[in-house]
């Protein structure tokens, strides 16, 4: 999908399902716009599960994320102005705190947003209906697509996303049928 904002931000959701993948850099090299991260949505993207012997066993690894802010690949925001604080204060009361921030940045300055959280998903519609919301498996889907990956590379980044950040879409995720596909091929 094409999008029209100059900018989007991603929910620390998004990020740990990109981190995990193996594929970050590419995929965020291939978005064709701005890519974001609120402070709050940052300090939660804290880790993903790795395999510790020979793949029962799982520990800790921390996301890193520093390179990709030097780079330049992935732009840190912070909340500015009162009107950004009070729309973020708002919507904690239903959120948390990075999914709050990262839609109060988005709704104000007209981002696009990258989530997997389905609540996120149905207060931005309810907030703001013109700002599009793009889950991972699209992020995925786009990526696959526009720079013609090939199946096995883009199971792979799918199958890690499931393994080490242990998130699969819903059956009734729009990608549901493409994800299952290709995890099955």
């Amino acid at each position: 999908m094409p999008l029209t904002s100059t900018a989007e931000i991603f929910d620390a959701c998004a990020l740990i399902n990109l981190y995990a993948s193996s594929f970050m850099s590419e995929i965020i090299s291939s978005r064709q716009t701005r890519c974001c991260v609120v402070d709050q949505a940052l300090q939660e993207s804290l880790f993903i599960r790795r395999a510790s012997d020979m793949g029962t066993n799982f520990t800790r690894e921390s996301v890193v994320l520093a390179p990709y802010l030097i780079s330049g690949a992935l732009q840190q925001v912070k909340l500015e102005g009162e009107d950004e604080q009070n729309l973020f204060v708002n919507l904690a009361f239903q959120l948390g705190d990075g999914e709050a921030a990262t839609i109060a940045v988005a709704i104000s300055r007209q981002m696009h947003v990258i989530s997997d959280d389905k609540k996120a998903f149905r207060i931005l519609k309810k907030e703001a209906p013109g700002i599009t919301c793009l889950s991972t498996m699209e992020v995925i889907k786009t990526w696959s697509e526009m720079q013609a990956i090939p199946a096995e590379q883009t199971k792979a980044a799918l199958s890690n996303i499931q393994r080490y950040a242990n998130y699969r879409p819903g059956e009734d995720h729009q990608l549901f049928s493409w994800w299952l596909n290709l995890m099955n091929a």
